[in-house]
């Protein structure tokens, strides 16, 4: 039986914690990420049940378990930021040191869990963890500003863990200069880092569980380089049937809001959503009824266009003019701008995937030419 304090708050909210997540987070969307952060909130809640069980034993190793291995999912935290971010691969170092934090500071709370210098241990700990707490801020910066108020819980939190924990560690200096006693000291410290933990549990499950959903498509919608199964399924069969006729007359258009991260910037979250779904209803009100249309994110439609090459140009023209024209009637009242990636298939071939990557690229370099501009596709 866990009695009531703060131990059984904290394993009340790391199992709470835990279920939302994986329920409303990883199963709906699974994804690396996603499985890494479950790792994590397991972890804590693993670690919560462990302190309880410590405190019910009054065993200080198990209690030094439990500190190592809530101390360890922080790395799990930031080993998933840059997974979602997509710049952590197996071979990257980042691994052999996320792993060796995550087994080695319990390892060294235990060993030293019966020492007198306990407190100095724990502390220093503290302090390293603090680095990965930086870390995790780095990536929440770098997701940029359209997932700004996604990242804003967690980075908080982490400025704040980092700030204590280095605070913590010179207090102890201070402590062991003036040869002040550790016992005090040390109940202060579990009271404290017991409600850190738990403004941490809420604020990481806050941001992560919005990071995880973001990528969750409306109804309609695909996120930014899968392509809607749908869209796919069907752009394939039109253009294998075209390939079969000889038809020549299609067409892949890729279609971008310019500038989406200054706009962000200047605008609060649902300015930004307005903006963003006026843009995707000009581009489909600018399109032939006949289109095939997949919006892959706010700021991305892909578009398979039956016509011949004069009148694509008529339509691209069309595309960015209404777009243009649209822009007075946003939140921010601006002129708005789109790139567009124009890949014939007489050019490119009936391949959809081909199609959609060369209209990628002819949308990239529309966009570094100063954008509001369509690029026409070369050959691959």
């Amino acid at each position: 039986m866990i009695a009531p304090g703060p131990t059984a708050s904290l394993v009340a909210l790391s199992t709470l914690c835990t279920i939302v997540y994986i329920g409303l987070g990883f199963l709906p969307r699974p994804s690396r990420a996603a499985a890494v952060w479950s790792l994590a909130f397991i972890g804590a809640m693993v670690s919560a049940y462990l302190w309880a069980a410590a405190d019910a034993m009054d065993a200080n190793v198990l209690r030094a378990l439990s500190t190592g291995v809530m101390l360890g999912m922080l790395a799990l935290v930031w080993v998933g930021l840059r997974m979602r971010r997509g710049v952590l691969g197996a071979a990257q170092w980042h691994w052999p040191v996320a792993i060796g934090f995550i087994v080695l500071v319990p390892l060294a709370l235990v060993l030293a869990a019966e020492w007198e210098g306990y407190l100095t241990v724990v502390r220093i700990a503290f302090a390293v963890s603090a680095a990965f707490s930086a870390f995790a801020i780095v990536e929440l910066v770098r997701l940029g500003p359209l997932l700004r108020d996604e990242a804003l819980p967690l980075a908080l939190m982490s400025a704040l863990s980092a700030v204590f924990s280095v605070l913590a560690l010179v207090q102890e200096a201070v402590r062991l200069a003036s040869a002040g006693a550790a016992g005090p000291a040390l109940e202060l410290a579990r009271s404290v880092n017991t409600l850190g933990a738990e403004l941490y549990l809420v604020a990481a499950m806050v941001t992560l569980l919005l990071l995880t959903r973001q990528a969750l498509p409306a109804a309609g919608v695909s996120p930014r380089g899968a392509g809607s199964p749908a869209f796919g399924a069907v752009a394939a069969d039109r253009l294998r049937r075209a390939e079969a006729s000889g038809d020549r007359w299609w067409s892949v258009l890729v279609v971008r809001l310019d500038e989406p991260e200054a706009l962000r910037d200047a605008s609060s979250t649902n300015a930004f959503d307005l903006i963003s779904e006026a843009f995707a209803a000009d581009v489909r009100g600018a399109l032939p009824a006949e289109s095939d249309v997949d919006q892959r994110d706010a700021t991305e439609v892909v578009v398979l266009l039956p016509r011949p090459e004069g009148a694509v140009r008529q339509v691209l023209a069309g595309l960015l003019t209404q777009v243009a024209d649209a822009g007075s009637q946003t939140p921010l009242a601006v002129r708005l701008s789109a790139s567009v990636g124009w890949a014939p298939v007489e050019t490119i071939g009936y391949d959809l995937d081909e199609l959609i990557a060369a209209a990628s690229a002819a949308a990239d370099r529309a966009q570094a030419q100063g954008g509001d501009q369509w690029d026409r596709a070369v050959a691959l």
